[in-house]
């Protein structure tokens, strides 16, 4: 009984501190001239390096390609929350634009949800969802939830799906066969880091494993362990998941800090999808290894013209393909904003 009466009492104190907080939502869109709603963004509470560092990227483009907009952001749980508060508040022509991320699937719930109370309930907005991976399961839920999606998704007749990956582009136009459709690399590839001077910074000599601690893993802790002992160089170990909040305003120094401290080591081992967008971006000799679906093997379709980056089929590999990766020379990248991500203004 007493655990019954603290869930309800937690619920009201929630519900109170929404109510108030739904006021706040409500006054970021009492701005005048042509506005962009950037929605369903990660909370502080969402202490992942690689959705944070998307967020910097997509203001840094959204800014570049719309300056005359005003950007009103609201996050994932606001928009869960605090949506029907602020619905009277959005103009037929504001443009809608939707996080980018991994999480488009039964897996992301949080994320998909909110993705959904934005389509559904902005059927006369243009919306525009920038690079998701996108991965249904195949099982009773994940095709329970896949269904729920395609109503929702093919019943708005302004929406597009960016996907983040050639299987992913498949999906999509499979599923959401009555929307527009297109593909785009991680966004955060667009971030400018010339400012960083990261290609002349000095090396410490050791690799960096920037690995997965969750249940998206694809090692095992022996492999783990093993990989780690068989190491050539000495080595840190990282993850992108962190443990502390990120807040609004740290953001952009906090990707500044990671991509620094990336382009201190050698070369990199990582199973984390932005473990390679940020080796990428510091152009360091990588080693990838698979993770449980196909948001890296997919996504390595990106990075045909990238030379120091190569895949591994196993940990027992690891230092072969190392070897295969430090002989190149070649550490030249395609314009990304130029190719792809400039190329989607057309769809707002």
């Amino acid at each position: 009984m007493k655990i019954i009466i603290n869930k309800v009492l937690k619920k009201i104190k929630n519900n109170i501190e929404w109510a108030k907080k739904s006021s706040e939502i409500k006054s970021r869109f009492n701005v005048t001239g042509q506005r962009i709603i950037y929605a369903i963004t990660p909370t502080p509470e969402l202490s992942n390096l690689g959705d944070q560092a998307q967020v910097v990227a997509i203001y840094d483009w959204l800014q570049r390609n719309y300056p005359e907009h005003s950007i009103i952001e609201v996050n994932k749980d606001e928009v869960i929350h605090c949506i029907a508060g602020f619905k009277s508040e959005v103009r037929k022509d504001d443009l809608i634009v939707l996080h980018s991320g991994g999480n488009l699937g039964d897996r992301g719930l949080w994320s998909e949800t909110s993705r959904r109370a934005m389509i559904s309930n902005f059927p006369n907005n243009r919306i525009l969802s920038l690079p998701q991976t996108i991965n249904f399961r195949n099982t009773d839920k994940g095709q329970k939830e896949l269904a729920i999606s395609k109503k929702i998704y093919n019943s708005h007749s302004q929406l597009t799906v960016v996907a983040r990956d050639n299987e992913s582009f498949r999906l999509a136009n499979e599923y959401f066969d009555k929307c527009s459709t297109n593909k785009a690399p991680d966004f955060v590839l667009s971030y400018n880091t010339q400012h960083l001077n990261l290609e002349n910074q000095p090396t410490n000599g050791k690799v960096l494993f920037c690995l997965r601690e969750d249940d998206e893993s694809d090692i095992s802790k022996d492999q783990r362990e093993k990989m780690l002992q068989n190491s050539k160089l000495e080595y840190d170990v990282f993850d992108t998941t962190i443990p502390e909040n990120i807040n609004n305003d740290v953001r952009k120094q906090k990707l500044d800090d990671v991509l620094k401290m990336f382009s201190e080591y050698e070369y990199i081992v990582t199973d984390r999808f932005h473990g390679l967008i940020f080796s990428i971006l510091c152009k360091k000799p990588t080693v990838v290894l698979k993770t449980v679906d196909h948001k890296l093997t997919s996504a390595f379709d990106w990075f045909d013209e990238v030379n120091f980056v190569k895949f591994s089929d196993s940990t027992e590999t690891v230092n072969e393909t190392i070897e295969e990766v430090l002989k190149e020379s070649n550490f030249n990248v395609p314009n990304w904003n130029e190719k792809y991500f400039d190329q989607l203004t057309k769809h707002l």
